[in-house]
């Protein structure tokens, strides 16, 4: 009870998970640790980071967000042919998908925050519309993309770039989570955000105002989902049907396995990444291993179902335990 009531055990455990799961599957698997293998897996962390890291924000506020799989496809889309269909600037490109997401965050964020509908049935809305949307749109123009001859030094530099090793994707996420980190943690919205995640009701008699948190939340959230849709279309120069594909279970399986509550207003960017890096190497490891997308589905579903009932036991009996 003395070593859970400690600062740092929280931390510990989805730590000490971590290493559990990089090194296992290192061992297990030959050219784990190569540099070539370790680049190219960064740059996904990256991507899959800044998505999980716009998902924690909204946690910590007490909600959800199922849709930030097709924001990550609409932004990648948007992306694409911005550059290859209209011939665009590369910074107008990331314009546009930051645009899609800080707007389906908009959304997302109007009809939860001031409409006060259910955050799990709304995402799941926007979710299916996002998804139907970005394959009629993809139907109707992937051929005009693939076509295209456009090409752009910048564009490239973004995907497959690197600076002083590191690739552009992983810089930009670990800017993203220090910046998020510091602001939840030492500016009075951050604060805002975990106190109305920890009680709504006892935040709106504090005087917060509650209905612009959570709205801020959610565009949080999908201004991530952009940025990140944004990257992994300069990496792929394309956009396909699988895209973002799946991408919510991910994420939402990485913030819960990281330690971050469901309930709202207790968890951190530090957990949250180290969730990313578990269940990204869990994913890819396994397919790699010779696993089908089955056992991936199975695995992560039971990774979800272990952290949730953990989370839940854990916040119901804390007390006796540290007593």
């Amino acid at each position: 009870g003395e070593l859970l009531s400690k600062r740092w055990a929280d931390n510990a455990i989805p730590f000490l998970a971590m290493v559990a799961t990089v090194i296992g599957f290192g061992t297990a698997i030959p050219g784990f640790f190569k540099p070539n293998s370790l680049i190219e897996s960064t740059r996904q962390l990256g991507e899959f980071s800044i998505v999980v890291t716009g998902l924690t924000v909204v946690m910590l506020a007490g909600g959800i967000d199922l849709s930030v799989s097709s924001i990550f496809a609409l932004a990648t889309f948007a992306a694409v042919s911005g550059l290859f269909i209209f011939g665009l600037p590369v910074w107008v490109c990331l314009l546009m998908a930051i645009a899609v997401g800080a707007a389906f965050g908009a959304v997302n964020g109007y009809l939860i925050g001031y409409m006060r509908l259910r955050a799990f049935l709304t995402t799941l809305v926007t979710l299916v519309i996002g998804r139907a949307v970005y394959d009629i749109l993809i139907v109707n123009f992937a051929a005009e993309i693939q076509q295209s001859d456009i090409t752009s030094d910048v564009w490239d530099f973004v995907g497959d770039g690197k600076v002083l090793g590191v690739s552009i994707s992983v810089i930009t996420a670990v800017i993203i989570a220090i910046v998020t980190h510091i602001a939840l943690t030492r500016s009075r919205p951050g604060w805002h955000i975990l106190a109305v995640g920890g009680s709504r009701r006892s935040a709106h008699n504090a005087g917060i105002r509650v209905r612009e948190t959570v709205f801020m939340s959610y565009v949080i959230s999908g201004v991530c989902a952009g940025i990140a849709g944004f990257l992994i279309a300069c990496r792929l120069s394309g956009a396909g049907p699988g895209t973002g594909l799946n991408l919510e279970i991910l994420a939402l399986t990485a913030a819960v396995v990281g330690g971050n509550s469901l309930g709202g207003g207790r968890g951190s960017i530090a957990k949250a990444i180290m969730g990313a890096i578990i269940v990204l190497v869990m994913n890819n490891g396994l397919i790699r291993l010779g696993y089908g997308t089955g056992t991936n589905q199975m695995v992560l579903g039971l990774m979800l179902a272990a952290a949730v009932t953990l989370d839940i036991r854990w916040l119901k009996n804390r007390h006796k335990v540290l007593d």
